[in-house]
């Protein structure tokens, strides 16, 4: 037994060892088989016969023998003994037993679909299927498959004998590539019956598969489940013919007598033999030839297909074998620590595809995907292998001074220097073990990860060298700083960062801040409120600090009081507020100010704006002075102005809001005029003590104070006590410290009350070295000043911790939103920065001269200086005081009813009306109906004479103008006549203006009836009466051309606008239109009367009908145009000549419809073209023929191309010249000789085989000789004559002719089968050339009635003159028209001259004839009986008319003589006045600048004053100190007399005097234009007296006045001569002291402004930029004439043009009919002109080239000066930058 079992051993291994040598390094695969095999039981069909019980089944009657019908009992299985009738399934299974064709499956009878399933236990590769049937094969079929055991089916063929109704979606045919779903029919016909066979490949070996791994084809090629599914029996068209019913369905049945299943098991390539799958269902024993379905895996792969790799070869991922690549599974690398690992892809793709195994579960404290590295806290024993179980070692570290807890180094590297077991210390931490902190650390702790703490001392606040505690970590600290690192201040100090020294004390300010603490950091104190700065020295934006001057109470705005008061208890007083209601004051607080108001209703006005007044008896004792500042000068009062007090009087100031209790000093602002000192008595109320005021006031009584006259500012010596929420009033009486006297009736101007703070009286405020400085400094004396000051240091530091004392932080600047530019202000003193003509701290009102505070700040009053009785006006409406009969908000106009401002008078209007213009004195609203400046005429539609008071009446024209038959514009009254005369409105005529002038129509005496002007389109002459009816309106007359009763249309035979007179004829042309609309004899023809088309022909086109339309031509009258007929494919386009009808034809093509070749090209032309390929040397016209392109060679030219000479002719081409005559002889003979021979030769070849035919040719031979002699018989014997022989000879050549041409035609129509299509192309080329022909008539008859030489140049030429000469017809129509307009025009005009003549006419017949001798009498002056002798009339006595109008004439004459000399006299005194207005203007700018340098001069010289005086002043009160030490003296005495003025004292007194002379100067100036002003008014009268009597010497009706006048205005002209010598001698003095005071002030100026090298600089700056400018405008003007030269140019460049033209027609003209010699003459004039015009225009043209030229350098050179330009200001700003530097270092020094 143990035999067999080794021998079964060996045999396995020995079939293990070859199937791994069958798979060694390659892939491998089991071999195919039959899947059938051994799966019977897995192998089902969904019908059986005879399962159920026997059944029967036949055959057809020609299939088997004489048996038709069986039994079928498949109950048990097939036996061929005992079960040969039971045909179930498995009896498909291929077997090699004997009878094997008795044993088949069978379906049941008549059944379509039937299934056979195969169901596989495993995952199997399929190959092929084979089926084998019994009888007939399925009409239909299909096979399916299943990779999940059946879940899903994908079909892989169907199978039908008719694919389109067995399976209608499916695609017929073969395959076009693999997995491709199709019907085969291959395997489903009829035949044969019995064996037919269905084949299944899977894939096609028609297809060439690249990869078979691919999952496509592995898809394709697997299967767990197979299915056959029959869907269609053959019946063989029982089952049509109706006889199911007869068990005709028993013959027709499904029976399969063999199927192969081929496949083998599926391995991926790595197994080449299977083994039986366990637990699955199949046969018991395994028969010989089973494919299994269990891979026997090799290249350590596992799983039943081999789809994995085995467990610990995860190396490398699985993939399937595939040739000589078998993709072996690799083992994974653990170093011996694990024996399990899994695949990771990311790991593989890291090492570049080397490795992906990584090791599962290492052991031996290792770790990594290669178990190759040591866990933490262990290390790699250097002396062991890694495979080693002990190559691990543990670390010894200390744990809370090393990384994670006491991890060392794993392994050495000698390239990082690092060595196994070597402890990973925290960053401050040390030791071997790591079990020490470093040094300057301390704490050493496992839960700090850097395992000890820097020490961290702070530099600057810890000891030097010294460390801290190890523990604790506390550092050695220095004085001033604290903390365990030293690294802040102790309290009171800070800055310990930012100082070098350490620590650095808080220096808070002693007000600003709660205090001397700060921030240790920033050193910050804490600062009262709105205060900001380190040290709480700054106020924060829109604060300030408040002044020592903040409580001041202005004395305009106080209470007067008329005297000294009895003392009242304060506690009988009313409050405040009531008791100075009760006063009639308004009691404000306003940003700590106290500020009384006298109500609206309390005020009185004076003579100078006042509030508040008191009078004593009739003179207030107390009222307002408002003081206007200068501008430019510093302004020594406060507020708005003054409290005018006389002696006596007094007032109350009140007070309130005191902030703090503590004492104050009142310090009283006034000025005293006169001179004279005062005297002051204080009362301050309410009386008594408080807890903060613990004396009583100092005065319980008022006490007396003086007030010297050489001060302004008064200090009273003793202080007031004032505390918080208590309402005070001070009362101050004003009294002269000597009575009566000079000093009676001088009062005092009280300014202001302040109340100053006692800096001492605070408690702990300052120290007494601050107290010294205050008053060292006198910051009280410099901070009372009026206007911004400059405070020392000290002063500005102690007043504004005061400020922050006081006030418990910085005070609200409240600057008005609208007063005020925006909502800061001034750091000490609030002072708002204001807008114009604004004024207060806050910008709250309007300074004095200003009013209306608005956004945009208050407006000045700009009261008129002559107009007004004060610069001063209303700050709330700006109303001025105005004089009397002046008004206006500015008094600048006068009252109404008055006119020349400032010199009101009152209006001059006649009585007609009230009013006038206020500058001019023109009357407004005249009434009475006039009008005029003066209401002096009457208004249009009225007559009379209103100055003379002849009142305005209505003109009667016909009717009054309120009526509706009023049509004058207006009207006047004859002065000889009295008759009222209308001046008619357009279309009215007639004295009265009662008739319709010519062009209107109407009645106008009949009311509504109007004159309108007849509506004809302006188409009639309105000059004409009888243009249209004066009745009905219809047009009667037209022009321009038109018609209608509007002449609304153009008359027939014209078109356009009858509108806009654009009528113009129809140029239609005659040749193009139809006949009927141009008929001949009738004038123009018809065309459309909007737009002038003509009806035009067919096929003819153009506005005019002159052109024939595309693809037309040949405009033949009362035909119209043909068609070009250009052949599309031999001509570029269908358009042809207009003329010639000749089309553009195509290259090698000609003919007139291009249907024809051209000449030198041959061939078909409805085919191609061709060039003739001939030498043109050697042929002749027409070079080839155009049929066959054979070249027509010229006589002695031979050859295909005609190259070369002919025979006959010498060889020297081209000039072949012919042989000698003697060669044309013998050629001819030998060429019939030639002839002859080759005939002979002939015959004899074709007698040399028919020696038969001899005898038959003897006979011939002698019949042609008996035929020849009966010839020349008959030729000795003629018959007829010569004459009569040689007609038969012409008649048989005739016939012979015709017999040839008769075969050759003959000929023709064998050759041609079908002669109709012939014979119709024939007649379509007659049809042609018949209509070429009739072209060829018309086209001569044109050009032999025209009688040209070249008619189409000609016709064009001639089209385009008759064109443009049309134009110029249609544009000179416009001058013809207009000509005719000015023609009616005129005699309009000579019409209405004739009505008027005519009128005059009428009306001197009217005239009626006066008596002779009154007539006599007044011409002669002698009686009417006696005659009239022209000597006696002659006397000088005589008082006729005649006499005095010789005279008159006489004096007339004289006077118009007189007149002109005067006339050229006025104008040259015009130009002179012109002249002296124009020195007198440049007289008045130099005085005026100079008097401005005067008034800086004084303004300056006045602030030095001030200054000299205020540096006395401190030097007497710094002398009369008595602590003042004799040192400081003697400094200061030295610095005094150090002192240089700018020039010596005899300088300064000359330039004072210089001064008093410009003044003079000026002075006389002023007076001089005074007297140049009067001289100008005197001027000026005289001129309009000149005026005047230019007028009155037109008016010859007074000569005697006329004379008075003349020999006034001769006196006139004298006094004229005379101030205008006077005038020119004031203007020369004028202009000496002008110039004589401008040198002296520029020298007074460079001296005192010591020649600064800025102004040079600034004033050479000037001068370039001047220069700069000066050379732009020149480069402008240049430019600008270049312009206009070019301009002109351009002009004369089209009139040239217009020129050349004008000569070119009158040139056509003169060749076409001849000009006359004068015209000729002109012409050339004219050419001469033009030349010249051109030569100007080329002249003209080189002058704008210079032009341009000389731009281009002026602008090089401006570009050149503005580079100079931009230096020079660099260099004013260095000077200007190194000034200032210069300047703040100096200021720097006296600091």
């Amino acid at each position: 037994m143990q035999l067999p079992l080794t021998f079964l051993l060996h045999l396995g291994l020995l079939s293990f060892t070859k199937a791994q040598d069958k798979c060694h390094r390659s892939a491998c695969r089991p071999t195919t088989g039959d899947l059938l095999v051994g799966r019977s039981a897995q192998l089902t069909a969904s019908s059986t016969c005879g399962l159920d019980g026997a059944q029967k089944y036949c055959i057809l009657s020609y299939l088997e023998g004489e048996q038709k019908c069986f039994i079928c009992d498949s109950r048990f299985p097939y036996d061929p003994y005992t079960q040969s009738q039971s045909h179930t399934i498995e009896n498909v299974i291929t077997s090699f037993e004997p009878g094997r064709d008795k044993k088949w499956w069978q379906a049941e009878n008549g059944l379509d679909h039937v299934s056979i399933r195969l169901d596989l236990e495993a995952l199997f590769q399929f190959s092929h299927l084979i089926l084998t049937f019994k009888t007939f094969r399925p009409a239909a079929m299909l096979v399916e498959r299943s990779t999940d055991y059946g879940h899903t089916w994908k079909v892989l063929k169907y199978f039908a004998k008719d694919c389109a109704a067995s399976f209608p979606n499916i695609t017929s045919g073969q395959a076009q590539g693999v997995g491709d779903l199709v019907c085969d029919s291959k395997y489903s016909d009829i035949e044969p019956s019995s064996g037919g066979e269905v084949v299944l490949k899977v894939l096609d070996p028609r297809f060439e598969i690249e990869n078979p791994y691919s999952p496509y084809i592995q898809d394709l090629v697997t299967l767990t489940n197979l299915r056959i599914n029959f869907t269609k029996l053959h019946t063989l068209g029982d089952t049509l013919l109706g006889r199911r019913e007869n068990g005709s369905l028993d013959n027709y049945y499904y029976a399969l007598s063999n199927m192969v299943v081929g496949g083998s098991c599926f391995c991926h390539g790595h197994a080449s033999e299977c083994g039986p799958v366990q637990k699955v269902r199949g046969d018991v024993f395994s028969p010989p030839g089973m494919v299994h379905g269990q891979c026997v895996c090799q290249h350590h792969t596992d799983g039943p297909n081999c789809e994995r790799c085995k467990g610990f070869f995860q190396d490398v991922p699985w993939r399937p074998a595939a040739g000589l690549q078998d993709n072996a599974c690799r083992a994974c690398r653990c170093n011996g620590h694990s024996d399990r690992c899994h695949f990771d892809m990311t790991a593989y793709l890291a090492s570049g595809g080397r490795s992906g195994g990584v090791c599962e579960d290492c052991q031996h404290h290792t770790e990594g995907q290669h178990c190759d590295r040591c866990r933490p806290l262990f290390y790699r024993d250097p002396l062991r292998a890694m495979s080693d179980p002990y190559a691990c070692i543990p670390c010894e570290c200390d744990p809370d001074g090393t990384l994670s807890g006491g991890i060392c180094v794993s392994h050495s590297d000698p390239a990082l220097g690092s060595v196994a077991g070597q402890c990973l210390c925290k960053e401050n931490v040390e030791g071997a073990k790591c079990d020490q902190c470093k040094p300057n650390h301390h704490g050493l702790s496992a839960a700090d990860p850097l395992g000890c703490q820097p020490c961290n001392c702070n530099p600057l606040g810890s000891l030097p060298l010294s460390a801290c505690d190890v523990e604790t970590g506390q550092c050695a600290c220095q004085s001033f700083a604290t903390g365990p690192h030293c690294e802040e201040c102790t309290v009171g100090y800070w800055g310990l960062e930012n100082h070098l020294h350490g620590c650095s004390p808080c220096d808070c300010d002693i007000g600003g801040a709660y205090s001397n603490v700060c921030s240790p950091k920033d050193g910050q104190c804490e600062c009262r409120p709105h205060i900001t700065g380190r040290s709480c020295t700054e106020s924060a934006p829109g604060y300030f600090f408040a002044p020592l001057n903040f409580y001041l109470y202005e004395a305009e705005e106080a209470t007067p009081l008329q005297g000294l008061a009895p003392l009242i208890a304060a506690t009988a007083l009313p409050t405040c507020d009531v008791y100075f209601q009760q006063q009639g004051s308004d009691f404000i607080v306003d940003k700590g100010t106290i500020i009384l108001k006298r109500n609206q209703k309390q005020r009185v006005r004076a003579d100078e704006q006042s509030e508040g007044s008191v009078t004593f008896g009739q003179v207030p004792a107390v009222h307002g002075v408002f003081r206007e500042p200068v501008p430019g000068s510093p302004t020594a009062w406060t507020g708005p102005g003054f409290a005018r007090v006389l002696p006596g009087a007094g007032l109350r100031f009140a007070v309130d809001h005191i902030a703090l209790p503590m004492d104050f000093t009142i310090a009283i602002r006034y000025e005293i005029q006169p001179a004279a000192d005062w005297a002051v008595q204080i009362l301050v109320n309410p009386l008594g003590k408080s807890k903060h005021c613990p004396r009583e006031t100092p005065w319980p009584r008022p006490q007396s104070f003086p007030l010297p006259a050489t001060s302004r500012i008064v200090l009273l010596p003793t202080p007031i006590c004032l505390e918080p929420d208590v309402q005070y009033s001070i009362d101050v009486y004003f009294s002269q410290a000597l009575e009566g006297g000079a000093h009676a009736h001088s009062h005092i101007l009280v300014d202001s009350l302040s109340l100053i703070p006692q800096i001492n009286s605070l408690e702990n405020f300052c120290s007494k070295q601050d107290l010294d400085e205050y008053h060292l400094h006198n910051c009280v004396d410099i901070a009372l000043k009026a206007g911004p000051q400059m405070l020392p240091g000290a002063c500005e530091r102690l007043i504004v911790s005061m400020s922050a004392r006081l006030n418990n932080g910085a005070v609200a600047c409240k600057c008005h939103p609208q007063g005020s530019v925006g909502p800061n202000c001034s750091r000490l003193g609030g002072q708002c920065q204001c807008k114009p003509h604004v004024a207060g701290r806050c910008c709250d009102r309007c300074s004095t001269g200003s009013y209306g505070l608005g956004h945009h700040g208050c407006h000045p009053c700009h009261c008129h200086p002559q107009g007004s009785k004060s610069a001063v006006c209303d700050q709330i409406t700006g109303q001025c005081a105005c004089q009397g009969e002046v008004a206006g908000l500015r008094c600048d106009r006068c009252l109404a009813g008055y006119f020349g401002f400032p010199n009101c008078r009152p209006c001059l209007c006649n009585g007609f009306a009230e009013l006038c213009d206020p500058e001019t004195g023109s009357c407004f609203n005249c009434g009475g109906f006039t009008t005029g400046r003066n209401c002096e005429r009457c208004i249009d539609g009225y007559y009379g004479d209103p100055p003379s008071g002849r009142s305005c009446r209505p003109c009667p024209c016909p009717d009054v103008p309120s009526s509706n038959q009023y049509f004058a514009h207006s009207c006047y009254q004859d002065p000889w006549s009295s008759d009222v005369i209308c001046n008619c409105l357009q279309g009215y005529a007639g004295k009265q203006c009662g008739e319709c002038s010519a062009g209107f129509y109407g009645n106008p005496r009949i009311s509504g009836a109007p004159c309108r002007p007849c509506a004809c389109n302006n188409n009639i002459d309105v000059t004409d009466p009888e243009s249209c009816s004066r009745v009905t309106g219809e047009c009667l007359r037209c022009l321009h051309d038109t018609q209608g009763p509007n002449c609304q249309f153009c008359k027939p035979g014209h078109f356009g606008s009858a509108i806009n007179q654009t009528c113009r004829r129809c140029s239609c042309h005659p040749s193009g239109v139809t006949p009927a609309a141009c008929p001949p004899g009738q004038g123009a023809c018809l065309c459309d009367p909007n737009t002038g088309a003509c009806p035009c022909l067919p096929n003819v086109t153009g506005q005019t009908c002159d052109r024939c339309a595309d693809r037309y031509w040949n405009l033949v009258p009362g035909r119209g145009c043909q068609p070009c007929n250009c052949d599309p494919r031999t001509s570029h386009s269908g358009h042809c000549d207009q003329l010639t009808g000749q089309c553009p034809c195509k290259l090698g093509y000609d003919g007139q419809h291009c249907s024809e070749c051209k000449e030198n090209y041959y061939g078909d032309p409805l085919g191609q073209c061709l060039p003739c390929d001939c030498n043109t040397e050697g042929t002749q016209k027409p070079v080839c023929d155009q049929n066959t392109g054979m070249c027509r060679c010229r006589e002695g030219v031979s050859g295909p191309r005609c190259d070369r000479c002919a025979r006959g002719h010498g060889q020297e081409f081209p000039a072949c010249l012919p042989c000698h005559r003697c060669f044309d002889q013998w050629d001819r003979a030998a060429a019939s000789l030639s002839k002859a021979v080759q005939g002979l030769i002939g015959l004899a070849a074709n007698t040399e085989d028919k020696t038969e035919t001899l005898l038959v040719c003897e006979a011939d031979f002698k019949g042609l000789r008996e035929n020849m002699s009966e010839i020349e018989r008959i030729l000795k014997h003629p018959v007829f004559s010569s004459g009569e022989f040689l007609k038969a000879k012409d008649y048989q050549d005739s016939v012979r002719e015709q017999i040839m041409q008769l075969s050759l035609q003959l000929k023709a129509v064998h050759e041609f089968q079908d002669l109709k299509e012939t014979m119709v192309r024939m007649k379509s080329e007659a049809d042609l050339l018949f209509e070429d022909l009739r072209k060829e008539i018309d086209l001569r008859s044109r050009a032999h009635t025209a009688n040209i030489m070249d008619p189409s140049e000609t016709i064009k030429k001639h089209y385009q003159r008759s064109s443009s000469a049309e134009k110029k017809i249609t544009e000179t129509t416009s001058i013809i028209k207009n000509s005719e307009k000015t023609r009616n025009d005129l005699h309009s005009m000579f019409d209405t001259l004739s009505s008027k003549e005519n009128l005059s006419l009428e009306k001197l017949k009217q005239i009626t004839v006066p008596d002779m001798q009154i007539l006599v009498e007044k011409v002669c002056g002698v009686p009417g009986d006696m005659p009239c002798v022209l000597p006696s009339c002659g006397d000088p006595s005589c008082r006729g008319s005649r006499t005095l109008s010789g005279h008159a004439l006489q004096q007339a004459q004289e006077a118009e003589t007189v007149i002109h000399n005067l006339s050229d006299q006025v104008q040259g005194w015009k130009n002179q006045l012109k002249n002296v207005s124009k020195l007198a203007e440049v007289s008045k700018s130099n005085a005026l600048q100079l008097s401005e340098k005067l008034r800086n001069m004084k303004n300056q010289s006045e602030s030095e004053e001030e200054k000299m005086s205020l540096l006395i002043k401190r030097l007497k009160k710094f002398l009369s100190e008595e602590n003042v030490p004799p040192e400081d003296i003697e400094k200061v005495a030295n610095r005094v007399l150090d002192i240089h003025l700018p020039m010596a004292s005899q300088n300064l007194t000359r330039e004072l005097d210089k001064i008093r002379k410009l003044t003079q100067l000026c002075e006389d100036n002023g007076t001089d234009a005074g007297r140049l002003n009067k001289a100008a008014d005197e001027a000026r009268k005289v001129l309009v007296k000149a005026k005047g009597a230019e007028k009155a010497a037109n008016v010859l009706l007074n000569l005697d006045k006329t004379l008075n006048r003349l020999q006034q205005v001769q006196t006139t002209q004298g006094r004229i001569n005379s101030a205008i010598t006077q005038l020119t001698a004031e203007i020369t003095k004028i202009k000496k002291n002008t110039v004589q005071a401008e040198k002296e002030a520029k020298d007074t100026e460079n001296k005192l402004d010591s020649a600064k090298q800025q102004s040079v600089l600034e004033a050479g700056l000037s001068q370039l930029r001047t220069t700069l400018q000066r050379n732009r405008g020149r480069a402008a003007r240049l430019r600008a004439q270049a312009a206009s030269a070019q301009r002109q140019a351009g002009g004369l460049e089209q009139e040239f043009a217009e020129l050349n033209n004008q000569y070119a027609v009158l040139q056509h003209k003169t060749s076409a009919t001849g000009l006359t010699k004068v015209t000729l003459d002109k012409v050339e004039q004219l050419k001469e002109a033009a030349e010249k015009l051109a030569t100007d225009t080329e002249d003209k043209i080189r002058r704008i080239a210079d032009l341009e030229k000389k731009t281009q350098d002026l602008n090089l050179s401006r570009q050149e000066k503005a580079d100079q330009l931009k230096e020079l200001e660099d260099q004013v700003v260095a000077l200007k930058n190194e000034i200032v530097e210069r300047e703040n270092k100096y200021a720097a020094c006296y600091r």
